[in-house]
């Protein structure tokens, strides 16, 4: 047993392996070097500190040292009765831990080795002609004292392997082996010990009665649904769990679990979402119009959410129960389903607003094809199964406009959106160039965008490009003067320049 005392505490651990966890204590690890007694260790072994980080130095090879450490640890909280090792579930995990992080703590040598035992052991392996890694070293000597590698052991019942002290400890529980008590006590206390994707084994931990009862491809499903549906599992209900595990298929789906528990009376159905407890105004509708419109449009959102609840339901994707409320939640939505898209477009036709039309109407056959659909039903206009052409030309028509009086509004339109464009680019270019920095003499220091401003307020405003081996340099020149104000394509302010003097010309 050996103890690291610091002012105000003294820290145990049964192993020079376990001294490393003692390391990372807040406590031990703002304490000064000197005042850290180590004790119970051999003559030779202390405590130190590597650029600032705590190590541990002793006499002998890597190999005799990492040996001795690691079957030093192996006595200490592996072995059962002084002879048999522990399987991976009945240790500990702060000794497990200890012994995992001690591994990591090998692809640091500095921490375990003095600067002249590195020297040694490089020197020894240029003589072997290979080279020297501690933690091949650690690797080896794990192997041959406990019988695995840094991987871990095997899972139990598993042909996979894993250093994760959790996992073992949850298969261990799954197949009913006794786990004891002293290991379960530092998951009991930490709810979160077994992390994501073992929530399954934290009820195992606390509830015997499920311990090897099913496999845990059944158990995690089972387990998920009930936790998911706020439903504990306890003494009460793990008999007819385990008895219902039994109808399930070997490899169940979370809906296949979800449909039997529900069956069964487990879990009820689901809720509906909370904002159906709550009334809403769909408000009136302006037209007639408006009325259809809206009626088409939630009579189409109804039954496609509908269509997507049955096609998740036959492709095995949700549970009945699950489908159900898709399904209701549908039909409430209908009723609910508002006018103001409706009255939106009521109110565009009657004030010859055909840029809002367009928006919603000017689309292939498949988009809004219920809103086309009422103004079909209502004004007689077809605006599917034409060419874009002809529909473009119908909704114009709604409005009042003749062909030529269409052309003159596309032009515009053709305008108005090339002036925002311009404006858009001019102020993603101006965003970009502002962040470079140039140093004007003068003014100090300036924005790239700032720069390309005073520069073109001061006449500089034409762009021209120069040679300089293979690169391109540009500059705003002014006239036929020969100073000129720099840009570069890289920071933006040749894409800023460009765009503020197109705005110009414009």
């Amino acid at each position: 047993m050996y103890t690291l005392s610091i002012r105000g505490a003294t820290l145990p651990t049964s192993s020079l392996v376990g001294l490393f966890t003692l390391f990372n204590d807040t406590r031990v690890r703002e304490t000064d070097t000197a005042q850290i007694v180590l004790a119970g260790a051999p003559d030779g072994v202390f405590v130190t500190r590597y650029n600032g980080v705590l190590a541990l130095r002793q006499p002998g090879s890597a190999s005799d040292i990492l040996t001795s450490m690691l079957e030093e640890h192996r006595r200490a909280a592996f072995v059962e009765n002084g002879t048999a090792q522990r399987q991976s579930w009945q240790v500990e995990r702060a000794a497990w831990n200890a012994l995992f992080d001690f591994t990591d703590i090998c692809r640091r040598p500095q921490l375990l080795l003095s600067s002249d035992q590195i020297e040694a052991e490089e020197a020894a392996a240029r003589e072997r002609g290979t080279q020297f890694f501690l933690s091949a070293i650690c690797s080896e000597a794990l192997r041959s004292t406990y019988g695995f590698a840094v991987c871990g052991p095997d899972i139990p019942g598993m042909r996979q392997t894993s250093s994760r002290h959790e996992v073992q400890v949850a298969y261990a529980l799954a197949l009913g082996l006794p786990v004891p008590d002293r290991v379960l006590a530092a998951y009991r206390e930490d709810r979160d010990g077994f992390g994501h994707g073992l929530e399954w084994a934290a009820t195992l931990a606390v509830l015997p009665e499920l311990r090897g009862a099913m496999p845990v491809a059944k158990l995690r499903p089972i387990l998920g649904v009930m936790r998911g549906d706020g439903k504990t599992v306890d003494a009460n209900n793990a008999d007819i769990l385990t008895m219902l595990a039994r109808l399930l298929p070997d490899e169940p789906t979370y809906p296949q679990v979800d449909d039997l528990l529900h069956t069964h009376g487990l879990i009820g159905d689901l809720p509906l979402p909370e904002m159906f407890t709550r009334p809403v105004d769909i408000g009136e509708p302006v037209t007639p119009l408006a009325a259809r419109v809206r009626d088409l449009v939630a009579t189409s959102i109804r039954e496609r959410d509908i269509e997507r609840a049955d096609s998740e339901l036959k492709a095995g994707n949700i549970s009945r129960r699950a489908h159900r409320q898709r399904c209701d939640v549908a039909r409430l939505q209908h009723v609910r389903h508002g006018y103001d898209h409706g009255n939106r477009l009521a109110r565009a036709l009657a004030n010859r607003d055909v840029g809002t039309l367009l928006e919603t109407l000017d689309r292939a056959d498949e988009h809004n094809r219920a809103s086309k659909q009422a103004f079909r039903e209502i004004l007689g206009v077809k605006l599917t199964g034409v060419r874009a052409a002809q529909r473009r030309r119908a909704i114009f028509g709604m409005c009042g406009y003749n062909e030529e009086q269409q052309a003159e509004w596309e032009r515009d339109a053709t305008q108005r959106k090339a002036e925002r464009d311009a404006q858009r680019v001019l102020e993603d270019a101006r965003e970009i160039a502002g962040r470079a920095r140039y140093v004007v003499s003068g003014h100090g220091e300036l924005s790239g965008a700032e720069h390309v401003d005073r520069a073109i307020s001061d006449g500089y405003s034409r762009i021209q490009s120069y040679r300089r081996g293979a690169a391109h340099v540009y500059a705003l020149v002014r006239g036929s003067e020969a100073e000129a104000r720099r840009l570069s394509a890289q920071d933006g302010t040749l894409a800023y320049a460009r765009a503020v003097l197109e705005q110009r010309a414009a």
